[in-house]
């Protein structure tokens, strides 16, 4: 072995020092060269000058073509890059990147649904009926997978959790989950958080609603409720039945975090009874735009009925059918069980679609797409079945009461509706 302690090997514009070196635990002389690959500082150790020559120049060659230094890396490293070569097809191999670079960026799952949470509360300004449902989804998620970062969760991992917590509950509690998971991960990918492809919660079951979830009452379960309904809560049924208004739209709950700030219901004032139509306002609509909705016979007569007249003014109805205890009361009275939840909604769009032949004219009064239209409302009526249900009139179920329409008297609306 050369005595010499120090030499240099130099390619192009790369070069390399050689040196002797001790090792700290046996106490015998090598050789030594060292690299720089991004910022980490790389070693190669040799037995004798020569052998340490030569792989210095087989290095710099590597170096000067502008690839992977393959013959300075760890033996398993090489077997780790071997077996992505044999595995990943040329077609895969942007995937494979966008996977690894994901993981790096991600951290753990809990904080990007931390991130995801924050930032939809922020859009919406407040956390909202809607995003408290995701929140409990989600941090569902992060109990099952706890340490996880996003692109270590796969479909067959989250279809078990997602099976298991909606196990025993409607389709369509189980299809709102599926929905909350994928516009999560939707939002990871854009992040950066989760790798690009087809998201893991889109590979999860998707099927139809039954009857039962996409109900539509009858016209004898129409009835029943409007002889059953209690007279504070009798505009609520008619508006819910004949013009298709959510019933936070009639009237908002008021526990905290159940409606979006800002918004209230409607007022009698609203109700414009020369022409026949109710102008919805923006301060009303769930969606934040204004509508119009017209009004049939059957909601001309069913108003009056609930005790709202031309020329009031104020709420039409003074507390949430569902806070006031009125759908549990009318689910075990008339159903037997549970009320069947926007069965009055879904019914107006059934059964208006049935009357007009237009989805697009019932999701404008609905204030709603086509889309959600036939996704959760359109349930196909015969014309007969339709003009049986706007026949009905709720005078028929409170035969002691006088009809007397129009009138300018300035009574509060939400004082007559309760």
């Amino acid at each position: 072995m050369s005595s010499k302690k120090k030499c240099r090997v130099v390619r192009g514009n790369h070069r390399v020092s050689i040196y002797r070196w001790r090792h700290p635990g046996t106490g015998a002389m090598r050789w030594r060269f060292c690299w720089k690959e991004g910022a980490r500082t790389r070693y190669k150790t040799t037995r004798t000058r020569e052998e340490a020559e030569f792989l210095a120049d087989e290095m710099l060659r590597e170096m000067e073509a502008g690839g992977l230094v393959w013959s300075g890396l760890a033996e398993g490293r090489r077997r780790f890059l071997e077996e992505v070569n044999r595995l990943a097809r040329p077609d895969e191999e942007e995937a494979v990147i966008g996977f690894l670079r994901a993981r790096a960026k991600s951290g753990d799952l809990a904080a990007a649904v931390g991130r995801f949470l924050d930032h939809k509360e922020a859009a919406a300004g407040e956390e909202t009926r809607h995003l408290r449902n995701v929140r409990r989804d989600l941090e569902a998620m992060v109990e099952r997978f706890p340490d996880a970062l996003c692109a270590d969760v796969h479909a067959p991992e989250l279809l078990a959790w997602w099976t298991e917590r909606n196990e025993g509950k409607s389709r369509k509690t189980a299809l709102e989950c599926r929905g909350n998971l994928l516009a999560f991960w939707r939002w990871a990918q854009v992040d950066g958080a989760a790798p690009a492809g087809t998201p893991p919660p889109e590979k999860l079951p998707r099927y139809e609603l039954g009857k039962q979830e996409r109900r539509v009452l009858s016209v004898a379960e129409l009835e029943a409720c409007m002889r059953e309904v209690r007279p504070e809560f009798r505009a609520w049924l008619v508006l819910g039945a004949f013009a298709g208004l959510r019933p936070e739209e009639i009237a908002p709950p008021k526990k905290k975090g159940m409606s979006k700030a800002g918004k209230r219901g409607l007022l009698a004032e609203e109700i414009d009874w020369d022409f026949r139509v109710i102008r919805v306002a923006a301060e009303t609509s769930k969606v934040g735009q204004p509508r119009i909705v017209p009004m049939c016979e059957a909601l001309v007569e069913g108003l009056e009925w609930a005790g709202i007249r031309k020329g009031m003014v104020g709420a039409v109805q003074g507390i949430n059918a569902s806070e006031g205890d009125e759908t549990t009361r009318l689910g075990k009275v008339v159903f037997a069980g549970k009320w069947p939840q926007d069965a009055l909604r879904h019914s107006f769009g059934s059964m208006r679609a049935a009357l007009v032949r237009s989805l697009d004219q019932v999701a404008m009064e609905m204030g709603t797409s086509v889309a959600m239209l036939q996704k959760h409302y359109h349930n196909p009526r015969t014309m007969d079945e339709a003009e049986a249900w706007f026949g009905v009139r709720p005078f028929r179920f409170d035969p002691m009461r006088k009809r007397s329409m129009g009138g300018n008297s300035q009574t509060s609306a939400s004082s007559m509706a309760g």
